[in-house]
Formats: C-alpha cells, structure tokens, sequence
C-alpha cells in the first residue's frame, strides 16, 4: 500500500475511520476503480444507495494532463459515478456484499481515448479535451523522434535514478445523505474526506528490483511478478513484456500502469490457467530507434533473463517476449541478435527492417496492429512479404477489433487450424476504437488496448515450446 499525502479522512461525528483507494489497470491506463470508506461501526448495506456518495478521482499530474496546465504539480481532479455500494469485511471489492465495517463503493470505468500519458520533462503533449495536437503523428507517438541517435553507456548510467516513484492515485469521497449502520442508527451526511492509503490489484503484486549488467557496466530497474504459490521444483514458464518508447524515464511501474502488456499475465484469472514469472523492465533511456539501432539494454535485458533463470526455477524452453511499439521493435532485434532465446512472441504494432528476417524462420510469432497505424501496417506487411517470398508460411487475416470475447475466441481457433508458427493479424481502421468514435492518428495506441485482451492469443503463447 501507498500512503496519500492528503487530508485527514476522519471527521468529528461521522464515524469514518479510514478510506483507501482501490486503482486497477486497463488497456487505456490505470485509474481509479473503488473506494472503501471504514466506519467505526458495522454498517446495513441493505439500505445503502449510490446516490448517497460522491466521488473525485485524483490522478497524479504526470499521467494526465488535460490541456495546456500551467501547474504541473497540481493533481487532476475528475467526478466518477457510483455504480454499485455494499459494505465488506476489508477493503475489497466482491461479487456479494457482506455485513462488515467497511463500505464499498464501485465506480463506472472512466474510457480514455489517449493512455495516461504525460511528458515526465514538463512538455505538454495534448490537445484541448485530450486530443492529439496536430503533427502529433500518425502512430501516436506524441512527437518522439524515433529516427534520432542512440543513447549508449554513458547516457544510461547517467540517466538511471534506481527505483523511482510518483505520487499514487487517490480520491475525494463524500458521504451526501444520512445513512444507517447495522443498529438502524444514523450516520448523517458529511463533509469530504480524502483517501490515505491506495491499494492497486495486481500492480502490488510485482517486486521492483534493480540488476546491474557486468557484460554492459548498466544498471537496470525492473519489474518482477513471481507466482504466488511458486514452488521450486515446478518449471514456470517467462513472459518479457516492453513497452513503447513514451514511458522511457517514467518512475519505474510505470511499465506495469501504462496498460495491460504486463499486468495481464499477472491477473489472478491468467495465473490460474498459466502460472508464469513476468518480467517488465524499466529502460530509463531510448532502447531502439527506427534505423534499427540498439543499446546496451538489450544484451543486459537477455543477461537479466539468464541471471534470473539461475534464481528461480524457469522452463528456458518457454521463455517468450512481447511489447507494444518500441517494445515490440526491440523483441523483433532479440529475435535477429538472439534467435532461438524465445519460444515465441506476441508482436504488437511496431517496425522491423523487411532485409533481416532470416532469423525469424522457423521462428513462432504472432504480429498484430490497426490497418490505421501508418507505421506499423506497412512495416508488418513488409515483413510478411519478405517471409513470403522466402518460402515461409505465413497465416494472414483480416478481425474486426469490436468482434466479442466469443468471436475472437473462433477466429483463434481458425488461424490456429492452418498451422504456422507465423501469423498476422490486422484490424480494419477505426475497429481497435471500442465504440464509433475515435481520434484519427490513435490507431497505434488502442492496437495495444485491443489485443492483450484476446484470451486466444494468450493461450496460443504458452502453447508454444522450443
């Protein structure tokens, strides 16, 4: 848990002990998802309506800006609705009520167009109302150059700050009306309250850890989700996530927040089915650019892999990689530089150059992006051309991104029928959106909120072995 520098959550006579926010992570970043509100007595959740609360979320400035905010040290502030109330024995939220001390009130999610994003030197990337600014790029890259030189050694050990952190989410809760505790007694309206503790599922669940590189001289942040019931004579299979470029110099669980890329091997649903390490590390420098160029993190992201299989008891022979953007260019350089390392790879819109693909054959990948995202639709197509023209086999088609958990869930078991270790899929322009608006040159972005979320294709991942 994180403490909130806020203010104090008790007020004479309202009998509040305490109140914690609850954040979760979604494909679009994380944010607030409940509140529990601790009274000092045991409360009649029968009698307990939404409309008796209200709730603001407060975002830490860095990971949304709205506009051209001249205070950037100033939170956001945005109204959340109630959508459902109960009281519970913790600060937890669950499928039935119970009668406890605590009150729980869950929030409608919020949908943000943009990936709480924000510029950690200060520059303001939006638009009004969260748009892109014009010449924001058609990738969505918010302007970051990738074509620009590579930070090497000196660079890095000069940017690292060890493991870092920001401010965590919180959130404002008023009690409107009276309500009644489990004696039939009032409990009348009050003023605000603010929460001081801040709980985030799944993220809490990752060990921050720092590695240095004796091959390289670097230091390195990560991330690190062991299975909770680990048992050292049992083989677990490593998922790496990376992410893009734009969280380079984030505070280091921003790798975890920014969202699903990681968390989602994590969640206590995928464990069940496919308990597994997750590796997410935090590159505090640029780790490809689009001349193909790398650096030292990627020899030292390799070295961290095999330094962690000497620790824990990891399957080497279901180790795979995946990333989003630039995560997803560098997974591609692992495959050129380290071919065979991985057993296979979720590839989520990036680049690769079409002339090295030798290393890829024979190799299990499965490539996905938005047929808007003007970087990596050609670059992809370009790569299956390539492949093609090799004589390599490739499965290519077309999914609608608003296709349900049941269709996606055939559309897998089609491709998976035809048989090849490489596959592509692309989402006609405007189906990763989840409704029928959109933000033209968002298509990038929302790639990565879409596909994580495809049970198939995760399930495909650790079916693959060497």
């Amino acid at each position: 848990m994180m403490a909130f520098a806020g203010s104090a959550c008790s007020a004479s006579g309202q009998g509040v002990t305490k109140a914690t926010a609850i954040t979760e992570v979604f494909g679009d970043g994380q944010q607030v998802t409940a509140v529990a509100i601790q009274y000092d007595t045991r409360m009649d959740g029968t009698k307990l309506s939404p409309d008796s609360f209200s709730v603001t979320e407060i975002v830490p400035p860095e990971l949304r800006k709205r506009g051209r905010r001249e205070t950037a040290s100033e939170p956001v502030r945005e109204d959340r609705e109630v959508a459902r109330v109960y009281t519970n024995t913790e600060p937890a939220m669950a499928a039935e009520g119970k009668p406890g001390e605590w009150v729980i009130l869950e929030l409608v999610k919020t949908y943000h167009y943009l990936p709480t994003f924000g510029a950690p030197q200060g520059g303001n990337r939006n638009g009004p109302q969260g748009q892109m600014r014009p010449g924001s790029g058609p990738q969505g890259g918010f302007n970051r150059r990738m074509d620009r030189p590579m930070p090497g050694k000196a660079e890095i050990v000069a940017a690292y700050k060890g493991i870092t952190s920001i401010i965590p989410f919180a959130a404002e809760v008023t009690q409107k009306a009276d309500i009644v505790n489990a004696k039939g007694k009032k409990v009348v309206a009050a003023s605000p309250v603010t929460t001081t503790e801040t709980v985030n599922l799944i993220v809490d669940d990752f060990k921050q850890l720092e590695y240095f590189d004796e091959e390289t001289g670097i230091p390195m942040a990560y991330n690190l989700f062991v299975p909770k019931d680990y048992d050292p004579s049992v083989k677990y299979p490593l998922v790496l996530f990376m992410p893009d470029a734009e969280v380079t110099g984030w505070e280091t669980t921003r790798t975890l927040t920014q969202g699903i890329g990681a968390t989602i091997w994590a969640s206590p649903e995928e464990q069940a089915k496919h308990p597994c390490f997750v590796l997410a590390p935090d590159y505090t420098q640029q780790i490809i650019n689009d001349n193909w160029q790398t650096n030292e993190y990627m020899p030292a992201t390799i070295n961290l892999i095999n330094k962690l299989c000497g620790e824990y008891s990891i399957d080497t022979d279901r180790m795979y990689t995946t990333g989003q953007s630039g995560g997803c260019m560098l997974s591609f350089a692992m495959y050129h530089f380290y071919p065979g390392f991985f057993a296979a790879s979720l590839l989520i819109a990036g680049k690769w150059d079409n002339t090295r693909v030798d290393n890829f054959i024979g190799q299990k990948m499965w490539m996905m992006c938005g047929e808007g995202d003007l970087g990596a639709l050609p670059s992809m197509t370009g790569l299956v051309k390539a492949l093609r023209d090799k004589g390599v086999e490739v499965s290519e088609a077309v999914w609608n991104g608003r296709s349900s958990a049941e269709e996606f869930d055939a559309l897998c078991k089609e491709i998976d029928a035809e048989g090849n270790g490489i596959r592509f899929v692309h989402f006609p322009q405007y189906t990763v959106f989840p409704d029928d608006t959109h933000l033209d040159g968002m298509e990038h972005l929302q790639t990565w909120r879409l596909t994580y979320t495809i049970e198939g294709a995760r399930d495909w991942l650790f079916r693959q072995t060497k």
